[in-house]
């Protein structure tokens, strides 16, 4: 009899672990809240259909490079100077024109892809393979 109030108790014991790590790991994560200039840039991202051709954290178009780490490959000016004065692209074909965005679209824009680059992408995008590399990586 005392063997089966020890199989209750370790039984109950472990229902009640279970339970506990279960409510633990279904909690939303304490998640700092984006700037509202990060916001604001989602929301020209949106309107301007950057996703259209641009891809971020995997989603998007791929006709034109992925954003997801733009923040640490070009600076704020060099980024601003090209939204706000662009040159002649090819995402639907020849002499296509990148869209210009006023400047405050351009700075709201830099801080929407200056957190996006705070997320930790576990190494995403991978670095594109290098032209003279071979294929077979010999």
């Amino acid at each position: 009899m005392r063997g089966t109030w020890i199989y209750i108790a370790i039984g109950g014991l472990s229902l009640i672990t279970y339970a506990a790590v279960l409510f633990l790991s279904l909690q939303p994560a304490i998640r700092e809240p984006w700037p509202l200039e990060a916001v604001a840039g989602k929301r020209v991202w949106q309107q301007k259909g950057c996703v259209e051709c641009h891809t971020v954290l995997g989603n998007g178009g791929y006709a034109a490079s992925d954003l997801t780490k733009m923040a640490e490959r070009a600076g704020r000016d060099e980024l601003l100077a090209f939204l706000t004065r662009p040159q002649v692209v090819h995402p639907s074909g020849p002499h296509s024109l990148h869209p210009v965005l006023t400047r405050d679209e351009a700075e709201s824009i830099w801080h929407y892809l200056e957190q996006v680059n705070k997320i930790d992408t576990q190494g995403w995008p991978p670095r594109p393979f290098a032209a003279d590399v071979p294929a077979g990586g010999s």
